[in-house]
């Protein structure tokens, strides 16, 4: 079953983030140069997953769907710590933001396996108007 959360859902509070989500301000379309740099100073695999979730705002996505349809799968090994690791890719470009983190996640429910990911609509939003030809 698709996940897809509203701006306003109260999910998006809840997320399993913990530094690099909060404190900082939350982009905005005041944000449009400083997202264009933002994508610029990531690696291209980061780069590539990053997109793949912005071109779904609000939709939740598992690990595994990442690891298949962006990452060139096949999904062996632990694909929640395979996407964790590309998305650490965006740790210089998070450091020289002064913004939060552009993405949420959440741990998978117990008994379950995996992670799912996802982009607040207005945040993403803020980075498909950034990207060249945007």
């Amino acid at each position: 079953m698709t996940l897809f959360l509203i701006e306003t859902d109260a999910r998006w509070a809840q997320h399993s983030g913990e530094e690099g989500h909060y404190g900082a301000p939350e982009w905005g379309p005041e944000d449009l140069e400083r997202a264009a740099v933002f994508l610029a100073e990531l690696p291209a695999q980061t780069l590539r997953v990053f997109q793949y979730l912005l071109r779904n705002p609000g939709r939740s996505i598992h690990c595994t769907e990442l690891v298949d349809e962006v990452m060139g799968g096949p999904n062996e090994g632990n694909p929640a710590h395979h996407v964790a690791g590309v998305l650490s890719g965006m740790s210089k470009a998070h450091g020289n933001s002064g913004r939060r983190l552009p993405f949420h996640w959440w741990q998978a429910p117990e008994g379950s396996i995996g992670a799912t990911y996802a982009v607040r609509p207005s945040v993403a939003a803020v980075f498909l108007a950034a990207q060249p030809g945007g």
